[in-house]
């Protein structure tokens, strides 16, 4: 199928087409005129939407993408940039609070700056993105204009030799360039490190101490199992086991921070003495956070997940495009979370499998 709209795939060295300005509103933002959550069968809110803009990555990391070593065919996302922003009026028009643009690489699209621009107002700037962080010091500063609220970048090592290792491209010096460039235009700015025993469990002192001395925040993740990508309990490192290398590393008692509101994420943060950096966790296998699980993900074919392990996605784009009614959206997404999991397969014993890749899926 055609791309609906041309030329939205970056080029190296491809300008940037001109965003919207966030026009301005009389009227409060869809969240808070709202009269009826969004919640699913077990009466958890649904508050915070992640979705990812593409599938293409300028990145092969081995956690992510299958092993095989063989690149992938360039092709244009399935949405247009009008139809994301669509769809997602239609989450924020039911209680979304906060939205995460993921990929692939979501800036590997050229529109992505318009795209902020049109769902920011929805819910108050609260618009965040997840970025490998290659093409990010040179859009910094647009993305922070068009209504961006915040970066989490992915950043598996501190060592050149490493991160080309995870990563198969020898881009440090691009991803930390990138991060500099977000903190000085005002992002809000996190680092997210997946660890795999193996493979950069010596580099999760390193970027602790990147943390201290910059004053950021890193989240070590535990590596999942997805489509393709080798998971294997060997390379599975438990939060308990990097918390308690973190402890060993840097010689120093960390202090862990009180939990912070849900769309903040489920990450266990803890204070470094004598830095404003911080650490956190993510247990997303040893410990799961169903019990409080409060997102839904809209991937980048334009399929509802309700839950990231479990449950088919439900089309919306193809009932977007055949014209169907805001009414008839909105019955889709609440019938898909009736049947929202209570948990993923692990906490019942069983090895949870993405049948996606988390690159369509959008994390």
């Amino acid at each position: 199928m055609p791309c609906p709209v041309p030329c939205i795939l970056e080029e190296p060295g491809a300008a940037v087409p001109p965003f919207l300005p966030i026009p301005p509103s009389s009227q409060l933002p869809r969240m808070l005129r709202l009269k009826d959550g969004l919640k699913d069968g077990l009466g958890r809110a649904i508050t915070y939407l992640r979705v990812s803009v593409t599938e293409q990555c300028n990145l092969a990391c081995v956690y992510c993408k299958p092993r095989t070593g063989v690149p992938e065919r360039s092709t244009p996302p399935a949405m247009s940039r009008n139809e994301v922003v669509r769809l997602v009026k239609v989450f924020t028009s039911l209680g979304i609070r906060k939205v995460r643009l993921t990929g692939g690489e979501p800036l590997l699209r050229r529109d992505l700056e318009t795209i902020i621009a049109g769902i920011s107002p929805e819910v108050e700037g609260r618009v965040h993105l997840t970025t490998n962080g290659l093409n990010l010091a040179r859009r910094a500063r647009g993305l922070r204009d068009a209504g961006l609220s915040g970066v989490n970048i992915s950043l598996d090592a501190a060592d050149r030799g490493t991160f080309e290792k995870l990563t198969r491209k020898d881009a440090l010096g691009k991803v930390l360039a990138g991060m500099e460039a977000a903190r000085a235009v005002g992002l809000k700015t996190k680092l997210n490190a997946v660890v795999l025993r193996g493979w950069n469990e010596d580099q999760i002192v390193p970027l602790a101490r990147l943390a201290m001395r910059d004053g950021i925040h890193v989240r070590f993740i535990e590596f999942m199992p997805y489509l393709g990508n080798g998971w294997g309990r060997d390379q599975f490192m438990p939060a308990t086991e990097i918390l308690q290398t973190l402890h060993e590393g840097l010689g120093i008692k960390l202090e862990e921070d009180p939990a912070l509101g849900l769309e903040e994420g489920p990450a266990r943060i803890f204070r470094i003495p004598g830095s404003d950096g911080r650490v956190g966790v993510i247990s997303t296998l040893s410990a799961d956070f169903c019990d409080r699980c409060n997102r839904v993900r809209l991937t980048s074919r334009g399929e509802m997940k309700a839950c990231l392990f479990g449950n088919q996605p439900v089309d919306l784009l193809e009932p977007l495009r055949n014209h169907a009614s805001h009414e008839d959206l909105v019955h889709l997404i609440r019938t898909a979370l009736t049947e929202k999991l209570d948990c993923h397969p692990m906490r019942k014993g069983d090895m949870p499998r993405l049948g996606q890749g988390m690159w369509q899926v959008g994390g």
